[in-house]
């Protein structure tokens, strides 16, 4: 009897300890097969949500194609093509010439060709002389305001030439 007991106490401790191992086992296992789910379930959250910004950020270009058109168009009256910058020294001493100015521009044939939504440039020397309110005004006008280049001031020099100024400088004409 205190043997039948003694065996049956240790199958019975045994059966315990192997079922608190397996059930041990099984939520280590179901714990790390949770936490994967889990993360997978957060990352698939991620991508979708991703992929959905992605096409609303596509439609809402879609949409604004036609305003995009009305600027590449406009950008393409203000930029001229590479070739013809070679019209720019012309035109920047005729509009001096339209001033009551002389004004001379030179390209300096170091320019960098445009490429996809990157306007190409050309550096620029010019030279105007002329009253010095006149001078100001030419030079506001073909910087800020001009239609036919996109031109900017680099830098520039100002000498008062008995009741003139005359004005030196560098500068960049744009093209497409």
């Amino acid at each position: 009897m205190k043997e039948s007991f003694a065996r049956q106490f240790w199958i019975s401790l045994a059966i315990i300890l192997a079922s608190a191992a397996l059930a041990a086992l099984a939520i280590y296992y179901l714990g790390g097969d949770l936490a994967a789910q889990a993360i997978a379930t957060v990352n698939s959250r991620s991508e979708a949500q991703g992929q959905v910004a992605t096409l609303q950020n596509l439609a809402n270009l879609k949409s604004q194609a036609p305003k995009a058109a009305q600027y590449q168009a406009a950008m393409n009256r203000l930029l001229t093509d590479q070739y013809g910058l070679v019209a720019f020294a012309g035109w920047f001493s005729k509009l001096g010439t339209q001033y009551g100015i002389t004004a001379n521009a030179t390209l300096q044939g170091n320019g960098t060709p445009g490429s996809g939504s990157t306007p190409g440039t050309e550096s620029v020397t010019f030279d105007v002389e002329g009253p010095p309110d006149i001078v100001t005004q030419f030079l506001d006008i073909v910087s800020t305001k001009a239609a036919g280049f996109l031109f900017t001031i680099n830098t520039y020099d100002v000498e008062l030439d008995g009741s003139n100024y005359r004005v030196t400088g560098q500068g960049t004409v744009f093209s497409r």
